[in-house]
């Protein structure tokens, strides 16, 4: 059989009678199943096709395939133990009302979430704590696809304008292949340090894809921590920066490019019209999504009026509406007291225009 005696057992030839549930009954046809190292190598009609096959066998190759079916198999253990690991946290970060707690007060009693701290801290409820880790599982299975497939560079640009050598920035950076497959608006935010402290925030708080940096800004620098991130997590993809007209265009980017096609075939429709129409519809479709939160609260109040607040993880923003009057009057934020401002400005512009109008029906 061409093996040592001492893996002769996981080499056989079984031999079994094909049986017809139809008619209840053998229908006294044989057939031989070739088993080799615990995987199945065929299924003949004789006995001689069988002994041939295990002949020819290239124990090489079979031992490959083996430690192949192997890793394959400990990768889903670790990824279903990825998912235990992230449950148990979640169960013990809300559960035990961690979350409440100020964050000196974790660290000096040993409390770490080593694993999963980027999708538990900063989330407002545990929605969003459950979006962000499913939101980083698909980026890392995208990654994962796109290393199989060959791709050694990535292409990633980003649509903000900011002059090299500023201090204080922030980009959304796209890569096209991994926002398709997990249909994000775009890949990662990288921002500088300085950046993160006007807008009160804390490093610890922030999604997984944020990535923070204390250089002044350059392409080379958006490269660089990009770059590192993937190299963190075990990837040796090579990053290239390109111009948004030289992508295809994913994400937001993409959705602006087919409006602006729109609006070409209709002719006669000023980027100034299709702005305000996309708004419009941005604000229907945030309010859709709102409403159809079952953990949306009232946490704002201010003239009179009700605002609510949701965490949306795509767009890593908070979003909100003022709650009880008919038009769809949204606001966003990235955090809950920028979004408490931007709550009170709406209220205010919504005041004077309904002053306005009973001003203008008043008899």
């Amino acid at each position: 059989m061409k093996d040592c005696p001492s893996h002769a057992e996981e080499i056989r030839i079984i031999k079994d009678e094909l049986f017809c549930d139809t008619c209840s009954k053998h229908i006294g046809k044989s057939i031989y199943i070739v088993v080799g190292r615990g995987i199945l190598l065929g299924i003949v009609d004789t006995l001689e096709e069988a002994k041939k096959l295990l002949n020819d066998l290239n124990l090489e190759k079979l031992v490959l395939w083996y430690h192949d079916l192997y890793r394959r198999y400990m990768n889903e253990q670790k990824e279903k133990n990825s998912y235990r690991r992230f449950l148990n946290d979640l169960r013990e970060w809300y559960g035990e009302r961690l979350h409440e707690r100020p964050e000196d007060d974790l660290a000096t009693k040993g409390i770490w979430f080593i694993w999963n701290s980027r999708h538990l801290k900063g989330a407002l409820n545990p929605v969003e704590s459950v979006e962000r880790f499913m939101t980083y599982k698909k980026m890392i299975k995208a990654l994962d696809e796109l290393w199989e497939a060959g791709h050694q560079v990535l292409d990633v640009y980003y649509p903000e304008e900011v002059s090299a050598g500023e201090e204080r920035w922030s980009v959304d950076v796209y890569q096209d292949e991994i926002n398709e497959r997990c249909h994000l608006n775009w890949t990662w935010t990288v921002v500088s340090e300085k950046q993160l402290e006007v807008d009160g925030e804390k490093e610890s708080q922030q999604p997984d894809w944020v990535v923070i940096v204390e250089e002044p800004f350059s392409d080379e620098v958006v490269c660089q921590a990009v770059g590192k991130w993937l190299r963190d997590r075990g990837y040796e993809f090579g990053v290239k920066m390109i111009s948004p007209e030289q992508a295809r265009g994913s994400g937001l980017i993409k959705k602006l490019k087919e409006t602006d096609i729109e609006s070409e075939k209709m002719g006669a429709v000023s980027m100034e019209t299709v702005m305000k129409e996309l708004d419009e519809e941005e604000d229907k479709r945030m309010a859709g999504l709102i409403e159809s939160r079952k953990d949306k609260k009232r946490v704002f109040y201010y003239k009179g009026f009700y605002g609510s607040l949701v965490p949306d993880v795509e767009s890593d923003r908070l979003l909100g509406k003022i709650e009880g009057v008919e038009e769809d009057i949204v606001y966003q934020g990235k955090t809950v007291k920028e979004c408490e401002q931007r709550f009170r400005e709406a209220v205010s512009r919504y005041k004077k225009i309904r002053g306005s109008l009973d001003g203008y029906f008043d008899p």
